[in-house]
């Protein structure tokens, strides 16, 4: 189970997240939805412990997070960053296997290497394996990286996975198939929180939505429950009408467009 209790974070006098509480359990998938800004990354760096709170606690699995070492807390949880700066020469293969580090002491086993190829296959980029990361596209870069935090946490019967814009580079069926992975893997029952700018796809595939704005938490309930006009409006500024799929039952927004835009100076 993940707690996060009253997280307040401030940078430099400036208060980026304020009093935010919920509780996420095992087999949950979450989404982090927001404006640009709204806290969405900064809340998952504090959920990775790679931020501490200026106040409040989080817990993961009934131990506060700041008590776990490194190496026990990298065995549970990994995170996919919205950006990977990867300036070196390495091969996809070599990339996946820097999952596995918190594993193995000086060499990789049979068992790291078997992870390995498994999570490359199911991400679909086992063809790859030995191409340089440095030549891929956007979209094939995300999903060597999502390899990796597979690979870190692959085997474990407990896991929280954080994912930071996942798919923004994919092409529609990666995205899909993503989601889908994170999907089946909350129902191994592992936890699963996800920053998402698609609204649509968070509606079908998490369980909960949680709504931020201004750095605090507006709204958390499952997409049915909070996806509505109003709060649409209030979260993104824009008009929206929303439709359910009479077959699936999934809640859909469809934005209304803008018949134009006021342009600055004299063009």
């Amino acid at each position: 189970m993940l707690i996060a209790e009253n997280l307040t974070y401030t940078v430099k006098k400036h208060t980026i997240l304020k009093g935010i509480n919920f509780v996420i359990h095992p087999g949950e998938v979450v989404a982090l939805l927001g404006a640009n800004g709204a806290g969405k990354s900064s809340l998952l760096k504090l959920l990775s412990a790679e931020q501490v709170p200026s106040e409040g606690q989080i817990s993961l699995f009934g131990t506060h997070l700041k008590s776990y070492t490194a190496i026990s807390l990298a065995k549970m949880r990994a995170t996919m960053a919205q950006h990977h700066q990867v300036s070196t020469d390495f091969t996809v293969a070599e990339v996946v296997m820097m999952g596995r580090y918190p594993h193995y002491n000086n060499q990789p086993q049979p068992n790291d290497i078997a992870t390995v190829q498994e999570t490359m296959l199911l991400c679909g980029i086992d063809h790859l394996a030995e191409r340089s990361i440095l030549s891929l596209s956007g979209g094939e870069s995300q999903r060597v990286h999502l390899a990796r935090v597979l690979a870190q946490l692959w085997g474990q019967p407990r896991a929280i996975l954080l994912l930071d814009e996942p798919i923004s580079a994919m092409d529609i069926k990666f995205q899909h198939h993503t989601l889908a992975i994170a999907r089946t893997l909350a129902e191994k029952g592992w936890i699963i929180v996800a920053v998402l700018h698609d609204i649509n796809l968070a509606a079908q595939y998490a369980d909960r939505l949680l709504l931020m704005k201004n750095g605090r938490k507006l709204m958390d309930g499952t997409p049915s429950e909070v996806l509505n006009s109003r709060n649409i409006y209030t979260i993104f500024g824009i008009d929206a009408e929303i439709v359910v799929n009479p077959k699936t039952l999934h809640t859909y927004i469809v934005p209304k467009a803008l018949s134009s835009v006021a342009l600055p100076g004299t063009l």
